[in-house]
């Protein structure tokens, strides 16, 4: 977390960029401002000076009464370093082209009170940017560093003008760092990450072993792997599909528009076969002669495409899930609005609301059954040939059998949705004014609030006009006055 309190995690964040500022001034990809336009860093001749403000950490320190020597040795320093590029002139003399400086910030009042640190705001950044020495006709780049980074508002202070570039660095809360800088200035922006891609690999990896339930019930998709990680998409997916090859049995593929990675089968590869003896597009043209001849395979792709169906039909369900909760809260603040506001043209509205919303999540719950049915159809299915493939002295089924369940599944998938979709296709016309419905859950929610006594709403039917009097109280011994009631026929 980029919000720890622990000194030694900034002090081990500033060493991290400033060790990785020293490796990319070994990078030709380092292209950086000069008086000669974007040139490579190793085109010139680098002058390297640090900087820190030990002394400062010691005086505050003392001002605070904190005369801690451990607590010293574990703080920040907030080091700094200027890289002046230089090139020589008429063979003797050298001349300033360009310039780098990194600045390293951290909260060290906060960390010697042991208080939680917060990110620099805009002004605190742009404060820290007007301490720098102006470029002086030299174009500089600006690295600055907040190991407990920087406010969403901050971020407008990385700009990039004539003669300077400014970058902001700050790690993340999950576990990397994001750099920011100007959208022309992309691939130096992105040098800047520090985190080393076999950190990246690690971290994935760790978030996909954490991530075992998942993938045992249904896959794990690349796009919340990356929100989770805050690592780029097409970095997830690549590491997915390396993933599936590196572990026999997994597989990722692009079901629904991303990158998912799931399970082809619970049962175990044949003896010395690789994941390319099922017949996928690496296996060898001899051995699928072989296999054909010898009809081995079918049932490996049989639970290979059921798996990668339920797998899709999983990720369908899970957006489903997202989509009720939404209406739920949705659901929650209307009925707190309706429970705060006391004007009844408001609460007749949010009632209309209510209404229509909770149909929305009746039909998304009945959509959620449909889905599970497919599920546990496909889950069966897959289930009773992984057990077949399990057992050697099972009979396997031939693929006329296999094609013939394959297509009466598909009948019964294809039945029940076309009944979902006519359950939801019927329903009642809404009418000009509260329904009977509505009438009902507004008298629920009138109670509920505990506001005045609940006043009857006048329904409006589509039926001709008429007065409706109440009836006359009956005196005494004289028997009410029944109305005509039509026969019936």
């Amino acid at each position: 977390m980029r919000t720890t309190s622990d000194p030694s995690i900034h002090q081990a964040r500033e060493k991290q960029m400033i060790a990785h500022l020293e490796r990319l001034l070994a990078d030709s990809r380092l292209m950086v401002d000069t008086t000669a336009g974007r040139r490579s860093a190793l085109k010139f001749m680098p002058q390297v000076s640090k900087s820190d403000r030990g002394t400062d950490l010691k005086r505050l320190m003392s001002e605070m009464n904190r005369p801690d020597r451990d607590l010293q040795n574990r703080m920040p320093i907030g080091e700094s370093v200027e890289v002046t590029l230089k090139t020589k002139k008429w063979f003797i003399f050298t001349q300033v082209v360009g310039r780098i400086r990194m600045v390293c910030v951290s909260p060290t009042r906060a960390l010697i009170n042991g208080d939680t640190p917060a990110p620099l705001t805009l002004a605190e950044t742009r404060k820290i940017l007007s301490e720098i020495p102006p470029p002086g006709g030299i174009p500089l780049t600006i690295v600055l560093v907040s190991t407990s980074g920087f406010e969403l508002s901050a971020h407008e202070a990385a700009q990039r003008s004539t003669d300077r570039t400014v970058i902001l660095v700050e790690p993340n809360d999950a576990g990397g760092w994001n750099p920011y800088g100007p959208i022309e200035t992309k691939s130096l922006v992105d040098l800047f990450d520090p985190e080393e891609e076999d950190e990246k690999h690690r971290r994935v990896n760790e978030l996909i072993e954490s991530s075992k339930v998942e993938l045992l019930q249904g896959g794990i998709a690349a796009d919340k792997l990356a929100a989770k990680s805050q690592l780029p998409l097409g970095f997830i997916e690549s590491e997915l599909k390396s993933y599936a090859k590196a572990n026999p049995g997994l597989a990722a593929k692009r079901l629904d528009g991303r990158v998912v990675l799931f399970r082809e089968g619970s049962a175990p590869a044949s003896s010395g076969a690789s994941s390319s003896a099922s017949g996928g597009p690496e296996m060898p043209l001899i051995d699928k002669i072989k296999a054909l001849f010898a009809r081995k395979g079918e049932t490996e792709k049989k639970i290979a495409f059921l798996a990668e169906r339920k797998t899709a039909l999983t990720q369908q369900r899970d957006r489903s899930y997202e989509e009720i909760t939404s209406l739920e809260q949705q659901d929650g603040a209307l009925t707190k609005q309706f429970k705060e506001t006391s004007s009844a043209i408001t609460r007749r509205r949010i009632t209309s609301q209510l209404v229509q919303l909770r149909k929305d999540i009746e039909r998304r719950q009945q959509m959620l059954g449909v889905l599970n049915q497919q599920i546990n159809v496909v889950g069966t299915h897959l289930h009773n040939l992984e057990l077949t493939k399990q057992g050697e002295h099972a009979k396997l089924p031939n693929s006329e059998e296999i094609a013939t369940d394959a297509a009466a599944a598909e009948e019964m998938l294809a039945q029940l949705q076309a009944d979902n979709e006519l359950a939801d296709s019927v329903g009642s016309v809404a009418q000009a004014g509260m329904s009977s419905e509505e009438q009902a859950l507004y008298e629920e929610l009138e109670r509920e609030a505990g506001g005045p006594e609940t006043t009857k709403v006048e329904l409006n039917h589509a039926e001709p006009e008429a007065s409706i009097e109440a009836p006359k109280r009956a005196a005494p011994g004289e028997q009410p006055k029944r109305r005509a009631e039509p026969e019936a026929g």
